[in-house]
């Protein structure tokens, strides 16, 4: 992968699992069992969830670690019970984080409920998928950049100018998460991870057991300058003519937090 889409991937891990570690909610609710989803020695389970925003709507999903930085898959944050309530052993079941399921190799483990955190707050990278989420939203945009010599010889400064907009259900709601961005960017800095062997979750959703944690050699972690916030006001006038229009749910409570990420890399 090229640098800026390991920087790109490095910044969602910490925004998601450090910076938003508080906007994490915790639901208990009923699986059912998928027979259109499973085959001899792969039984799907798929939670019954009510929450609104749904925990596998899209930038959401379940949590897989237990804190920011751990390199193992998750031991506290999901629970699965059988029938009696008793706890069953994650030794015998997979989950998939994204789609919210829970899957069983032995046709004799049986799960019927489930405990688990989730993120409460969408974190997407393009604009086009806002629409198709429910807000809370957070877009991370990465977009224009010049790289710079930094010293005689070889060496150079990456700058990357980063912008958040952030889309939510009420202005104490988007006060919330814009302070919060601030806060987790300002005089702060995040690893710039290699994933050699992949990011924390497989493409099926699983937590990847081949993870490694590693930064990438020469380069210095990624840090955030001239951080600043911003709430959005957008008219309900249009122009030219004045006539009033209505805001969509997903426009109505808006704001943004710009900022430029940077890292010193020693080699061209």
């Amino acid at each position: 992968m090229k640098p800026i889409r390991l920087e790109d991937i490095s910044l969602h891990d910490y925004i998601k699992n450090k910076v938003l570690e508080d906007f994490v909610e915790t639901e208990t609710t009923t699986l059912t069992y998928l027979a259109d989803q499973s085959s001899t020695g792969s039984y799907v389970f798929g939670s019954d969830s009510t929450m609104v925003p749904l925990p596998t709507s899209l930038g959401r999903g379940w949590c897989y670690v237990d804190a920011w930085g751990d390199t193992t898959e998750q031991q506290s944050m999901v629970t699965v019970y059988d029938e009696l309530g008793a706890v069953i052993s994650g030794s015998n079941y997979l989950i998939d984080y994204i789609d919210g399921r829970v899957v069983c190799s032995n046709p004799n483990v049986i799960p019927y409920s489930i405990t688990y955190k989730w993120n409460y707050i969408s974190i997407v990278d393009e604009w086009q998928t806002v629409e198709t989420s429910e807000v809370p939203i957070v877009v991370i945009d990465i977009s224009g950049f010049e790289k710079e010599g930094f010293q005689l010889g070889a060496g150079k400064r990456v700058p990357r100018q980063v912008t958040f907009h952030i889309f939510a259900s009420d202005t104490a709601e988007r006060d919330d998460i814009m302070e919060t961005l601030y806060d987790g960017l300002y005089l702060k800095s995040c690893p710039n991870q290699l994933f050699e062997k992949g990011t924390l979750l497989d493409w099926n959703g699983t937590f990847n057991q081949n993870y490694e944690y590693a930064t990438i050699s020469g380069s210095s972690a990624l840090k955030f300058k001239d951080v600043a916030a911003k709430a959005i006001s957008i008219p309900l006038t249009t122009i030219p003519n004045n006539e009033m229009m209505m805001l969509s749910d997903v426009n109505r409570y808006r704001a943004r937090v710009r900022c430029e990420m940077f890292h010193w890399n020693e080699g061209w």
